[in-house]
């Protein structure tokens, strides 16, 4: 799971309330009690003010696009936690905060702890298994075609897990360092190379292995 610590450092804190981290955004919305838009002046406060207002009383606030604000007492079903870069712009009201990103959601609240939230359906499983460094496909092909994420700075062999997870694939694959692929299989066209050929540490872990260069270090959930 994401380190609060980790990824509060991203934005100012707001006293007394707690940020939860960067997460998905839905074609339903994560957070569907209320919203408001301001493109010129949107902060955090500002959005945590109109969500907490006396009128609508919400307990969860997110930010998103850098100048949305959407408020909620839960998260949708689809909407989890993301990569923390993915929440990467600038508040149109203050360049110091962040607010969110396109299709992803800076999501604070009330509470210490994070909302629940739930996956995308995928097989009953326990853990992840390494199943060796395999080859990347030649582009625009894919070893794993499932999904992707990307954490310049904070990949981690965990971090890309629940992601995969979350979004309802049971095979990750890391692959340069930052680089986090899902699917539900791995291609056949793949080949298997020695482990060594997987030297690169994952940004997020210096001690973790994230593959190589179009090479992936492959696990399977079972």
């Amino acid at each position: 799971m994401y380190s609060i610590l980790a990824l509060a450092a991203l934005v100012p804190a707001v006293v007394g309330q707690t940020f939860y981290g960067c997460y998905t955004e839905i074609p339903t919305r994560a957070l569907t009690g209320a919203s408001t838009a301001d493109f010129e002046a949107m902060t955090v406060e500002a959005c945590e003010t109109y969500c907490t207002d006396p009128t609508r009383n919400f307990t969860l606030w997110g930010l998103e696009y850098g100048g949305e604000c959407y408020c909620g007492n839960s998260l949708d079903t689809g909407s989890f936690p993301t990569f923390p870069e993915d929440c990467s712009m600038q508040c149109t009201g203050d360049a110091g905060q962040t607010c969110g990103g396109p299709n992803r959601i800076s999501l604070w609240g009330s509470s210490e702890e994070a909302p629940p939230h739930t996956p995308y359906p995928h097989p009953e499983v326990s853990a992840p298994v390494y199943q060796g460094c395999f080859s990347e496909l030649p582009a625009p092909d894919r070893a794993l075609a499932g999904g992707f994420g990307f954490s310049p700075a904070a990949m981690t062999i965990e971090r890309c897990a629940d992601y995969c997870l979350n979004s309802g694939f049971v095979f990750f694959g890391l692959q340069y360092m930052a680089e986090c692929f899902c699917g539900h299989e791995l291609d056949a066209l793949s080949v298997q190379l020695e482990d060594t050929d997987c030297d690169l540490a994952c940004t997020g872990a210096p001690t973790e292995i994230c593959g190589g260069s179009s090479k992936l270090s492959v696990y399977h959930w079972i």
